[in-house]
């Protein structure tokens, strides 16, 4: 067919060339096209006879029925096992080559990375934005149900010096400048992963409007623990009773610390103590007195012995204290408090595996054991001023316990707590002031009385 079309375009061209005397040129270049064509249409034949082709699956022919045992259809099925095992095999090793190679870059990288500080110690620069500082400190902020470390953050060159003198394990610590190192033991950096930030980025993720430079990750001490021990330890026992103001929690714990207290113990409702302004309020005094958060009462039960003195701090003058008993109130009329049974209140959420719906249950039996309790707002108890306080010394000469609790500015103490007082045959303890004034804060008026119980308990 090509053939003919090229004859008849030649005669064509013939007649034409005739007219106009340029036939030798038409012809050369007809056949310059007639030779590239089929030059073309070689290469396609030969190209054809090359190509391998694929045998096809007979298990998967849809015109003809696959026969098990069948010599032709089971060698077809043998050569497609092969090819794959090899395409399979093929696949294993270039994997293993790659993840090799991209081991040896990332080495390579992270060794480039690291530099040293004027004073030795081995960092790597972050670039704006790096993800690794953002993911760490959103982990170790995160609260509840939805927190998946155990990791606190301390901001400040003072208090990560602190920490990090006391014991406190280190995980990270993120710097702007080399000279906020410089006050650090380089021997207790030896193994932090320490990174160079941009202020810009540390203004992002700090608590403070204007940050130190220096932000650290470290790990959170268990319930109870306490990584400085204090040799002038007092038997006083401190609890928070629905404390939230965080700058009043972080206050009473650093003179927990400075007092040398047995314990610190907050109720459900508290303000979480390991937040960061009262981490920083605190001055590393978490790290020196045992604490054990989020506590009903009837777990506060656990940690108070039978002889233990209990006192109220109240941060109001003792004259509106005593307006608010009812000194005509008798036993009989606690007799709907004195059916709650606290002890039982810890095993109904204790069932519940879920953390959330645990919390939730616990907080929803607390609610109802206050509202159960809310008769002991007005029973008359012993008021005294915390210069009269007297502590009673057992007999035989043995340590007597105290525990002092402290509520809210504006709640005040719950019912809760009154009724854990009046069981332990416990009082109040105000503050004098003037007439100018109607409370105290909470945090100072705790501070008081703690060192007055100290000024007690070491005569």
């Amino acid at each position: 067919m090509a053939a003919s079309i090229t004859r008849l375009s030649y005669c064509r061209l013939f007649k034409v060339s005739q007219s106009f005397g340029t036939f030798r040129e038409d012809l050369r270049v007809l056949n310059n096209a007639y030779l590239h064509i089929s030059s073309v249409k070689l290469h396609k034949v030969h190209s054809q006879k090359k190509k391998k082709v694929k045998p096809m699956d007979p298990r998967k022919n849809t015109q003809y029925p696959y026969f098990p045992g069948d010599p032709v259809q089971e060698d077809a099925v043998k050569t497609l096992n092969n090819e794959k095992d090899q395409l399979f095999k093929l696949n294993e090793v270039n994997k293993k080559v790659y993840e090799q190679k991209l081991h040896e870059i990332s080495k390579h990288s992270a060794a480039n990375a690291l530099q040293k500080t004027p004073s030795g110690l081995m960092y790597e620069t972050l670039k704006e934005g790096d993800a690794r500082l953002g993911r760490t400190v959103i982990e170790a902020k995160s609260t509840g149900h939805n927190k998946t470390s155990d990791l606190i953050v301390l901001e400040g060159q003072r208090l990560i010096k602190d920490a990090l003198k006391m014991g406190a394990k280190a995980k990270c610590i993120y710097f702007c400048e080399f000279d906020v190192l410089d006050g650090l033991t380089p021997e207790l950096l030896q193994d932090v992963n320490l990174y160079k930030i941009l202020y810009r980025d540390m203004k992002v993720w700090s608590d403070t409007k204007t940050p130190s430079g220096i932000l650290g990750l470290f790990d959170k001490p268990q319930p109870g623990e306490v990584l400085a021990h204090s040799k002038q330890q007092v038997p006083i026992t401190l609890i928070f009773d629905s404390l939230k103001d965080p700058g009043n929690a972080g206050t009473l714990i650093r003179t927990a610390a400075a007092v040398g207290c047995e314990r610190i113990i907050t109720t459900t409702g508290s303000v979480n103590v390991w937040e960061g302004k009262v981490i920083r309020s605190a001055m590393g005094g978490h790290f020196c007195v045992p604490i054990y958060s989020g506590l009903s009462w009837s777990e506060v039960h656990n940690y108070v012995t039978e002889g233990t003195q209990v006192f109220l701090a109240n941060s109001r003058p003792s004259h509106i204290l005593e307006r608010s008993f009812d000194q005509q109130m008798a036993l009989e009329d606690l007799q709907v408090s004195e059916d709650l049974d606290l002890s039982d209140s810890d095993n109904e959420y204790e069932k519940d595996n879920d953390a959330m719906e645990s919390e939730m249950r616990k907080i929803s039996v607390d609610k109802h054991a206050e509202d159960k309790a809310y008769p002991f707002h007005n029973v008359p108890l012993v008021v005294s001023e915390y210069s009269d306080i007297k502590i009673n010394f057992p007999p035989d000469q043995g340590r007597p316990h105290v525990a002092l609790v402290v509520g809210g500015e504006t709640e005040g103490l719950s019912a809760l707590a009154k009724r854990f007082a009046f069981d332990h045959y416990g009082q109040y303890v105000t503050i004098p002031m003037t007439e100018f004034v109607n409370s105290l804060n909470t945090g100072i008026a705790g501070s008081i009385i703690l060192y007055e119980l100290r000024k007690k308990l070491l005569k």
